[in-house]
């Protein structure tokens, strides 16, 4: 494994400039900003109205502490809305909420973490968000937005941020079963990013391949200790899924710049190359029983599956919805199967001969939660679910499915992976 990595050490990243910082807080187009369009003046109008679809999730644009959250299904005001006080004096507004926030007053958030979801409440002609963004009171949003303009919910709003680190460090976390109970664990290594994505490569622990930096960055365990290395390919991926096809490195599916990128190693070092495929949603990979790799994309709320074969990618619409937390996994036969969350429970869905087929497991997911999927044996997926705060496994258990507690503390992206041996997965976070 080692012969193919860069032994550069993560401590070495060239600086990175604190421009972009924040990221986007929701999909869609930009409708008015402050002070509203030419075609429209608004001289009132206080911040970027992002017009999308109702339901879509909100994501805090940095790290930050809620200042400010309000309950109100009216039809005067910002309705549902909360306010994220950020460090140099930055504040953001997240206004119209379709339903009470997902974040708790005092709570410290995340960047790219689940604030709530788009709505038409308070003083509002149709769903969309009001961000507001400002430092030390004064209105700065227009240096980055333009009327018409589209944008996607988790790419670097274009502007200059003094004062903030583009790259706050994060460190990487492993749940496991340690004896009879889930214990949470620091592995002491530090990524600047929480795009990452967890893979079995037979070590006896999961690796970690992440998009550090503008970098890929590959965090494993070597001689009973965790060590991370700069793989040296410049990457800076919007969502990632590495697989296991049997190589000495992980083969990887990245979103980069509305891109979909194929990255491996080889005896040259990391490579990516274009798929063809253009998309700015989440990806999830699996290996199949023939070992190709296939993987499952949200296009718009809209499930694709993506394959390849006779020498190029290809793409096709299964017709279902997907939400913005879903994970494929593999439990045999032509196609992957998708754990995903919609209208606020966990749903499988599959393929048969004629059709993708949506199921509810019955089981409520509380809002803004991210999950992980594996095959674990047994015919059927489990999933585990980072929700406010906390870490659930979901598995069928005499003939139903089960939602526990593991007592354990998770937030952010999760992913899981399967040892195998009868052992309970271990389960990744970058917090």
């Amino acid at each position: 494994m080692l012969g193919i990595i860069a032994t550069t050490l993560v401590g070495v990243l060239p600086a990175q400039a604190d421009d972009a910082a924040m990221i986007q807080p929701a999909s869609g187009r930009i409708s008015y900003v402050v002070g509203g369009c030419p075609s429209d003046p608004r001289p009132t109008h206080t911040g970027i109205d992002i017009a999308g679809s109702a339901g879509t999730p909100i994501v805090a644009a940095y790290d930050g502490v809620v200042t400010t959250r309000v309950v109100n299904f009216g039809t005067t005001g910002y309705g549902n809305h909360v306010i994220i006080t950020h460090a140099s004096g930055y504040t953001t507004l997240y206004a119209h909420m379709q339903q009470a926030p997902a974040v708790a007053l005092s709570q410290t958030v995340t960047k790219g973490q689940t604030v709530g979801l788009i709505g038409n409440t308070g003083n509002s002609f149709g769903a969309h968000l009001h961000f507001e963004l400002k430092r030390n009171g004064a209105n700065i949003a227009n240096q980055g937005y333009a009327c018409g303009q589209t944008v996607t919910r988790g790419y670097p709003i274009p502007m200059d941020f003094p004062g903030l680190q583009s790259n706050t460090p994060k460190t990487i976390h492993e749940t496991a079963v340690h004896g009879t109970s889930w214990k949470k664990m620091s592995t002491a290594q530090q990524i600047s990013s929480r795009v990452f994505t967890a893979v079995n490569m037979g070590t006896g622990w999961g690796d970690i391949l992440s998009s550090s930096g503008g970098y890929l960055v590959h965090s494993f365990v070597n001689g009973g200790r965790w060590i991370t290395l700069n793989s040296g390919l410049a990457l800076n991926a919007t969502s990632m899924s590495a697989v296991n096809v049997g190589q000495a490195s992980p083969q990887i599916l990245a979103v980069e710049d509305g891109k979909l990128m194929h990255v491996w190693g080889d005896s040259n070092g990391w490579q990516k190359g274009w798929t063809g495929i253009h998309t700015t949603g989440k990806v999830s990979a699996v290996v199949m029983a023939d070992n190709s790799i296939q993987a499952m994309i949200n296009q718009g709320g809209t499930l694709y599956q993506v394959w390849a074969g006779g020498g190029a990618w290809h793409i096709g619409s299964t017709g279902r919805p997907v939400g913005d937390a879903f994970e494929a996994v593999y439990m045999g036969g032509s196609a992957p199967q998708v754990m995903t969350v919609l209208n606020g429970q966990l749903h499988q869905i599959w393929a048969t001969s004629t059709e993708w087929v949506v199921m509810s497991t019955g089981i409520a997911i509380a809002p803004g939660a991210t999950l992980s999927a594996l095959n674990m044996g047994g015919g059927w997926p489990q999933v585990f679910t980072a929700e406010a705060g906390n870490l659930y496994q979901t598995a069928v258990m005499n003939g139903g499915w089960t939602r526990m507690a593991t007592g354990t503390p998770a937030s952010g992206p999760i992913d899981a992976v399967s040892l195998g041996g009868g052992q309970q997965p271990r389960v990744y976070t970058a917090d």
